[in-house]
């Protein structure tokens, strides 16, 4: 009798080993986990609907934690400017609390800029696509004579 299968085409045990992988720092210890010889989660790992749901689970996974860190991006920022601004902090921290915010905001700068260049490429491109993408010819006239002559 065959094991349920997941609609993603996985088994139960396949799911419970993705989660491992995620959770463990090792393939061995994600394998030892599941109860499972390491060799059977290598051997899954060349399979490729398992490599494809296992990376999809880390790229969801991965998403989540820069949510979080987007989440608290603004009092990571309050932060460097408290230190930044305190006069009883080391001028070590004063200065790298000032590098921070300054290297934030050049990376910002520049991803604005970036996208800008972005947008006005893919402009330019699907314009040129529009005046490259040919036109049927007009008909000839020999080929108006023909249908006249035929009853069209």
């Amino acid at each position: 009798m065959s094991s349920p299968r997941e609609a993603n085409g996985l088994e139960p045990k396949h799911e419970e080993a993705i989660v491992a992988l995620l959770e463990q720092p090792t393939i061995k210890k994600a394998a030892e986990h599941c109860g499972m010889a390491f060799r059977t989660l290598y051997r899954w790992l060349d399979n490729p609907t398992f490599k494809e749901a296992y990376r999809k689970a880390r790229r969801e996974t991965f998403k989540h934690a820069i949510s979080m860190t987007q989440r608290y991006a603004p009092l990571a920022v309050q932060t460097l400017a408290k230190i930044m601004t305190d006069d009883k902090a080391t001028s070590a921290s004063r200065a790298a609390a000032a590098e921070g915010i300054l290297k934030f905001s050049r990376d910002s700068i520049n991803l604005d800029d970036l996208e800008g260049r972005i947008e006005e490429l893919e402009s330019a491109a699907r314009a040129a696509a529009e005046r490259t993408t040919p036109t049927p010819p007009p008909p000839s006239l020999t080929s108006l004579d023909d249908d006249v002559k035929e009853g069209a």
